[in-house]
């Protein structure tokens, strides 16, 4: 489970926070600041802080920070971190759809190995809005009933790209 971590007393950090649920959300299907008694809405939201350019919607606006970089280079910046690995390994695997136990035995990792590093991932996808490993629902279950994943191609083709 991811956790957010924010200083109350600096209103910058707030406001990052505030950014991250309401993407959190939208991405959920569900509008963070409804209509109606209490919820805000209309165009005088919380939030927008006054920056918002003539005829930009909220979903067009730059994005702040690493999230706002291009893709080949927010993964240059991730492949200096530990778990780039990890991230390298599944990326040189064959495009087959594998839940994170699968990935163990692909990689040659310890079992729940690639659990505790999905955990690590949560934490950079959302500092850097990138999603390495997605859900394949067309590829069904493994044999205990856990979910399978894929890297999506975009990312997997930047990555062999980085790693050479």
């Amino acid at each position: 489970m991811p956790y957010l971590m924010i200083n109350l007393d600096d209103v910058g950090d707030c406001q990052r926070g505030l950014r991250q649920l309401s993407g959190r959300l939208r991405r959920a299907g569900v509008d963070p600041l409804p209509e109606g008694p209490g919820g805000g809405g209309g165009g005088c939201r919380p939030g927008n802080g006054g920056h918002r350019q003539r005829g930009q919607q909220d979903d067009e606006k730059e994005k702040d920070g690493p999230a706002g970089l291009p893709l080949k280079q927010k993964l240059n910046r991730i492949s200096k971190r530990g778990v780039w690995r990890f991230i390298s390994g599944i990326a040189s695997l064959d495009q087959t759809p594998r839940s994170l136990a699968e990935f163990d035995q692909a990689l040659s990792l310890p079992p729940n190995k690639m659990r505790s590093t999905k955990a690590i991932f949560a934490k950079l996808e959302n500092r850097f809005d990138i999603r390495f490993l997605k859900l394949a629902e067309d590829a069904g279950d493994d044999d205990s009933g856990n979910p399978r994943y894929i890297m999506p191609p975009r990312i997997r083709k930047v990555v062999r790209e980085i790693v050479g």
